[in-house]
């Protein structure tokens, strides 16, 4: 298998065997249902690039920090950035991901891209703070490496097969560069956004009948609803009270696998009034019930 490896059926593949030896690993994830998985706060010596093929996935960022990426857009994860999917569970998804090398080894071992290009990379990465929408010709293109990377006579060595997937990676990559050096989108975000996510994390405390309103928010920031709805989504990639609710079920979701609370409390005291409303909004954002994920997650000796 040419040096590669499968987890779980997922195909993970070492950039050197495929002559990009800047590039650490990649590899393509196809969930077709919820799946939970192991994974816990991680961080890495290069920056990572997630490509979305379709569906979506969120990645939980320190401090209450959420980065939702759907179908078409791409996320860049600095070098030693802790990140891992948030509450532990993959939703319905194809993806493609790639983690470089530290930069340094990754200048020197370049073969694909130029040194100066990897370090240009590495500058985007750590200035750019959201998902990125690709072009519809990007999208294209990234179905099409999927699918190689999914090809049988990929996995026992086929050099006209590992020259197009190393062909392909190149060209994904590039022009995510592009779509980020436009200025279409990316960057930080907005201080107002940043104090808007602050004031929607302080307001997750208090119970959901009580959720003081998104036009409030804005009044008090001194900007009409509108606005805020619109940059706060696209800055985030999800509307105030999406990630409201996210913030809560991050709670919750730590309350199911670190105490033995009732289900049904754990629930009320988050914000939800009803136990039949908790699990249906809390499976919307998992993709498993809480009783389900209670008892995939929670520790043997938790009393």
């Amino acid at each position: 298998m040419i040096g590669s490896h499968l987890l779980g059926q997922q195909p993970t593949f070492a950039g050197a065997d495929f002559g990009i030896p800047e590039i650490a690993f990649f590899g393509y994830y196809q969930f077709r249902n919820a799946v939970p998985t192991s994974d816990s706060w991680e961080e890495h010596d290069g920056i990572e690039i997630v490509f979305m093929q379709s569906g979506e996935a969120c990645w939980d960022l320190p401090d209450d920090h959420f980065s939702k990426t759907t179908g078409s857009q791409a996320l860049i994860i600095p070098a030693g950035r802790r990140h891992r999917i948030a509450n532990g569970v993959y939703t319905p998804c194809r993806l493609l991901w790639l983690v470089f090398q530290p930069l340094e080894q990754a200048i020197q071992r370049a073969r694909l891209f130029l040194g100066t290009e990897v370090d240009a990379l590495f500058g985007i990465a750590d200035g750019h703070g959201r998902p990125v929408d690709l072009p519809e010709s990007s999208h294209r293109m990234l179905g099409e490496l999927c699918a190689r990377l999914t090809d049988e006579r990929l996995l026992i060595g086929s050099a006209p097969i590992m020259a197009e997937v190393r062909s392909r990676v190149y060209s994904l990559v590039t022009s995510l560069w592009e779509a980020c050096s436009s200025g279409r989108d990316g960057g930080a975000q907005s201080r107002l956004v940043r104090r808007a996510a602050a004031m929607l994390r302080e307001s997750a405390e208090d119970d959901a009948d009580r959720d003081e309103s998104i036009e409030e928010i804005a009044r008090r920031l001194g900007y009409g609803k509108s606005r805020l709805y619109s940059l706060f989504t696209h800055e985030v990639g999800m509307a105030p009270n999406d990630y409201r609710q996210r913030v809560r079920i991050k709670r919750c979701c730590e309350r199911l696998t670190q105490t033995s609370d009732s289900i049904t409390a754990i629930g009320i005291e988050n914000g939800f009034h009803s136990s039949q409303y908790f699990a249906r909004v809390f499976k919307k954002y998992v993709g498993v019930t809480p009783t389900d994920y209670r008892t995939l997650f929670r520790p043997v000796d938790v009393r």
